[in-house]
């Protein structure tokens, strides 16, 4: 099982560097992070395409966070932003692409678009036949890894490991 998120600040995140978590005030991503997801899946609506969903990448979940995290959200889930797993696609906004994503998507998360995404909608299971599909479907296309489109990579620096907690 891996989850679909709805990254509604997508480019205003990697602008400003915040990367390496997502978070909830409510308890569903608790929930799917209970089911030990492997990868999350992360789309936004293409402008002026409502009712569409464009796939922006896959990223790498982690059990706990790879930087420092700022956020008062009382659930996050975690993703690996250094992974060479944790990927962007390039052209994912291509009609073509985005009809075909919507096509996979919108009778398996019916109520998610229903709802355009907002709250506990925007954060799903994506089964393994749906995440065998979107594989299948982007297996060709272009990526790159996620920090390269981080304008700020300063900002994105690891917890070191070594280090001695904070108290």
């Amino acid at each position: 099982m891996d989850i679909f998120y709805y990254w509604q600040k997508f480019e205003q995140d990697l602008k400003n560097g915040q990367v390496g978590y997502f978070g909830s005030n409510t308890a569903k991503i608790a929930e799917l992070k209970e089911r030990l997801p492997k990868r999350l899946w992360v789309f936004k609506t293409p402008k002026g395409r409502k009712g569409s969903v464009q796939l922006l990448g896959s990223l790498l979940v982690s059990d706990e966070s790879k930087v420092a995290v700022n956020t008062e959200y009382p659930q996050l889930i975690y993703y690996d932003p250094f992974s060479p797993e944790s990927v962007l696609f390039l052209d994912s906004n291509a009609p073509g692409r985005v009809e075909d994503v919507t096509r996979l998507l919108q009778y398996r998360l019916l109520r998610a678009f229903k709802s355009n995404f907002q709250g506990d909608a925007g954060v799903q299971a994506l089964e393994s036949n749906v995440v065998r599909e979107l594989e299948a479907m982007c297996v060709d296309w272009g990526k790159v890894q996620l920090l390269e489109r981080v304008e700020e990579r300063k900002k994105v620096q690891p917890i070191n490991p070594f280090a001695p907690p904070l108290r």
